[in-house]
């Protein structure tokens, strides 16, 4: 096949623009689901509007400041910092040789470890418990320790790391809190249990934990929205384009082999037609082809030596002498006087 390339590409584009529709329709779910989400005080008529809504709504926005439940968490490489959720990583940087022969510097997570304490976002007295903080979708931390130690290779290291393909440079350690007293916003499922409003993650859109306000979440996801949309547009046009050349290829392709069928029949015919002018017009039954019993014999099948068809049938019949049934290997013209 003369497209091969032009199908390679074409396969690879439409797996982009699946990938690209996918995180377009994500981008525009949320969207929709934040514009629709009611944002709401914590005061005391949340409860109230939780109680007229079958003490849940699927999908809601609060802010307030982030308060632990009991003893908050500790930093370990800043102990004077404390928190409500902690995740350290552990992460080794390298050099790798990529297919190209080209080396990259590549970053490779080695160890996480996370952490949390039961916390509410407060208003004065009045708290909503944020249930799984961790699994938020957009979590805002701040970062209270990085640090990067830089390898040292000895010559064995460096000579193993060209012929393997991976040179390590250093290893870093971050740490990250959410810290108590932050003031953020909070969207997800929220929930009226007995006395106790809970804020979980929701089977509406995911969960945040965000400094950003709401507007600033709308504007985020447009954007991205927006940008994505570009992106289907642009794979988009190239698949047309290059289904459009796989058509244009095939279509051309189809219509040489329509026009080689219909010389190839044309000039057929007028063989067929000469040689029946040069034959001899009138010939016995012996002589005439044992399958058609109309052309005379003209092909001797080898190795039997049977001269039993004529031109046309020769064409068709291929595996065995209609004689003796023996295996056809090869066809000659015959010359019988």
């Amino acid at each position: 096949m003369d497209y091969v390339q032009e199908a390679v590409f074409l396969g690879v584009d439409v797996l982009i623009l699946g990938l690209c529709l996918k995180e377009y329709y994500q981008f525009k779910k949320i969207g929709a689901a934040l514009k629709e989400a009611p944002q709401l005080a914590i005061d005391e008529s949340l409860s109230e509007r939780l109680k007229k809504g079958d003490n849940k709504i699927k999908y809601g926005v609060i802010r307030g400041t982030v308060t632990p439940i009991g003893t908050p968490l500790k930093s370990v490489m800043s102990p004077s910092v404390t928190g409500v959720l902690q995740i350290m990583k552990l992460n080794e940087h390298r050099v790798a040789r990529g297919f190209a022969g080209f080396w990259a510097e590549q970053r490779k997570l080695i160890h996480i470890s996370c952490n949390e304490v039961p916390f509410r976002l407060t208003n004065g007295k009045l708290g909503v418990e944020i249930v799984d903080g961790l699994s938020a979708e957009i979590l805002d931390m701040d970062t209270v320790y990085d640090n990067y130690e830089p390898s040292s290779l000895s010559l064995f290291d460096h000579l193993f790391g060209f012929f393997s393909g991976v040179r390590q440079k250093g290893m870093q350690t971050t740490e990250e809190v959410l810290r108590d007293g932050s003031f953020i916003t909070a969207v997800g499922e929220i929930e009226l249990d007995g006395n106790t409003i809970r804020l979980q993650p929701s089977s509406v859109a995911p969960m945040f934990l965000t400094t950003a306000t709401r507007n600033t979440l709308l504007k985020k996801f447009e954007e991205a929205k927006s940008s994505m949309l570009f992106k289907v547009i642009i794979c988009g046009t190239i698949s047309a384009v290059l289904v459009g050349l796989i058509t244009r290829k095939i279509y051309k392709r189809k219509k040489e082999e329509w026009e080689e069928r219909r010389l190839r029949e044309k000039l057929d015919k007028s063989r067929v037609q000469r040689r029946a002018l040069a034959r001899q017009q009138v010939f016995n039954d012996e002589q005439r082809c044992v399958v058609c019993v109309d052309n005379p014999k003209e092909v001797i099948c080898l190795p039997c030596g049977h001269v039993c068809l004529c031109e046309n049938c020769a064409e068709k019949i291929k595996l065995n002498c209609p004689v003796c049934r023996a295996k056809i290997e090869s066809k000659a013209a015959a010359f019988i006087s």
